[in-house]
């Protein structure tokens, strides 16, 4: 019911734009309250990816403790493929980002929306779980509340990215491989900032620099990201 009344608050012309946000984010919390399992997938899938490496090596926690940090954001970044790569896809066909584009709010701030409703839906597993996959690998506390404070801009910087190439790819029947050809190379930044942050914890050095590191990604990302796809997004609609 309140899916119908949000198309109506868009479909009108000249909608407050504080309405129209709230409308979008009101869709997004409602998808995911309506298809819980989906958060279940991601969870699985996040713990699974971060556990598996640790059953196939040497279980000396030497061994553990240098794997952790990589394997950790590589788990991070697969889980937001799994979360993101569609977030687009399914708007274009269903006509919800038609709706967006009639209701006299510029596209970048819906587009912003969305990608922040995403990102809230993506780390809320992620940081939930974390701990658990941490565990396996002997992190210290301290390691442990890096990689906390790190997947904040982390997971933002990879849901924007990904946002950005999924927008671009929306119309596409085969998108989903666009997507993970072009972010994993992108993304690599962030997976080398937040594995040598946890990296630096574990062996007692300072994390300050990798954490203001991936925070001004972050920044440098929101700047553009959301401009970025939402002029994907406008193409998809006019094509």
């Amino acid at each position: 019911m309140g899916s119908k009344h949000d198309s109506a608050a868009l479909g009108a012309e000249n909608v407050p734009w504080s309405r129209a946000i709230y409308a979008v984010l009101r869709r997004e919390w409602a998808l995911v309250m309506a298809r819980p399992v989906d958060l279940l997938v991601q969870a699985l899938f996040f713990i699974t990816v971060a556990s598996l490496p640790a059953l196939g090596v040497s279980p000396t926690p030497e061994t553990l403790a240098l794997l952790a940090p990589g394997v950790l954001w590589v788990a991070v970044l697969l889980c937001v493929l799994v979360a993101s790569w569609r977030c687009f896809h399914d708007d274009l066909r269903s006509g919800w980002l038609d709706q967006w584009a009639l209701c006299g709010v510029p596209l970048v701030l819906l587009v912003a929306a969305r990608l922040a409703a995403q990102w809230v839906a993506t780390v809320v597993p992620v940081l939930l779980l974390a701990p658990v996959a941490a565990l396996q690998y002997g992190l210290s506390g301290a390691a442990l509340g890096v990689l906390m404070l790190a997947l904040l801009p982390g997971v933002a910087v990879l849901v924007m990215l990904v946002g950005v190439v999924a927008a671009l790819s929306a119309g596409l029947r085969q998108g989903g491989m666009l997507v993970i050809g072009l972010v994993l190379p992108l993304a690599a930044p962030v997976l080398v900032f937040g594995s040598l942050a946890v990296h630096a914890a574990q062996l007692g050095e300072p994390a300050g620099a990798h954490l203001a590191l991936l925070a001004g990604t972050a920044c440098a990302m929101l700047a553009c990201c959301p401009w970025l796809a939402a002029s994907a997004v406008r193409i998809g609609i006019e094509s």
